[in-house]
């Protein structure tokens, strides 16, 4: 074939870079071993997960603290909150903890002052709705004290008081006309220190980007809200409201995935990719002398995207996700 007249290969900017720190970061001995051993007289609170039920009401398993990460209705009608906070709130879970989600528009009074035409059913004011044992969070946290057995102990005396912090906000990146939605954009300081440091769970509607949110090259996952997690840690993050991406992630937000995150962003440049190569190669090193002494693993950050509904019709197709907090 005549070089002339060869197709013309179009590469995304930045991609070799890319694909050199996804590479690296399979070498990462956390990547893909991350989690801590268990003590033995360790036992669990029981967190239940789910997201975007969109009017359903799927079985809940038991468990300690029922999460619910946005998106409960379809029109964010009056009726419809109503209804399914009726529902978590009938729920046998010591906690229910909720955000809104983009379909909950109700919610968003900011929102129904510059778009009125989208407040659907009878006239009703947030305020007028019965929340029942359900905790809503929007943009602030929550303590919980749990008493949890030691060795599976049903004296009260062998328990153990745990304290877990956790913070809850709705918003999204923009897309189309919804509640709770901010301009999409490289507004990397978007999230900056919204989030509590000692936040133990961190519930939102939307995902970071490059967890959970969405297929192939296609993410849709906010990158400021990715870093803000990233600085703060936490144990567990939920969230929904990318329906196909449901399941569970588990990561260990370390410097390393730090620096690969930023690549991904553009963020950094081949400078980063440097430094990442040589804390990749630190870390393995230290893996096999900590293998030596008989050290564990180190523990992550679990990730859920609990979106209960699949399908343009929003058909109930996934089990809420458990996660047993030790």
């Amino acid at each position: 074939m005549d070089p002339e007249n060869k197709p013309r290969v179009d590469k995304l900017p930045h991609q070799r870079l890319r694909n050199v720190a996804t590479a690296l970061l399979e070498l990462h001995p956390l990547h893909s071993s991350p989690l801590a051993p268990l003590p033995p007289s360790a036992s669990p609170i029981r967190i239940v997960c789910v997201s975007d039920t969109h009017n359903t009401q799927p079985d809940l398993p038991e468990g300690d603290i029922l999460i619910h990460a946005g998106d409960l209705t379809e029109y964010g009608s009056f009726d419809e909150i109503q209804t399914q906070l009726t529902w978590l709130s009938s729920q046998p879970h010591r906690y229910k903890l909720m955000v809104a989600g983009n379909h909950e528009l109700l919610l968003d009074e900011a929102f129904l002052r510059m778009h009125p035409e989208r407040l659907y059913g009878e006239i009703k004011r947030m305020e007028d709705l019965e929340w029942g044992s359900v905790h809503y969070l929007c943009e602030s946290s929550v303590t919980l004290d749990l008493e949890v057995p030691q060795n599976g102990s049903r004296d009260p005396s062998q328990h153990e008081t745990r304290r877990l912090t956790v913070f809850g906000s709705p918003w999204t990146p923009q897309h189309g006309t919804a509640a709770f939605q901010y301009r999409r954009g490289r507004t990397e300081d978007r999230w900056a220190h919204r989030i509590p440091s000692n936040a133990d769970i961190v519930i939102t509607h939307g995902p970071p980007r490059y967890h959970l949110d969405g297929r192939n090259s296609h993410h849709q996952g906010c990158p400021s809200l990715g870093r803000e997690l990233i600085r703060v840690r936490p144990r567990l993050v939920v969230f929904g409201h990318i329906h196909i991406s449901y399941g569970r992630e588990d990561v260990v937000l370390d410097g390393i995935q730090r620096t690969y995150e930023a690549i991904l962003n553009d963020w950094s440049r081949w400078e980063a990719l440097v430094w990442m190569a040589m804390r990749v190669l630190g870390a393995r090193i230290a893996r096999c002398l900590r293998c030596r002494k008989g050290m564990g693993k180190e523990k992550c950050t679990t990730f859920v995207n609990a979106s209960a509904v699949g399908g343009s019709k929003h058909e109930l197709r996934n089990r809420p996700i458990v996660v047993d907090f030790y």
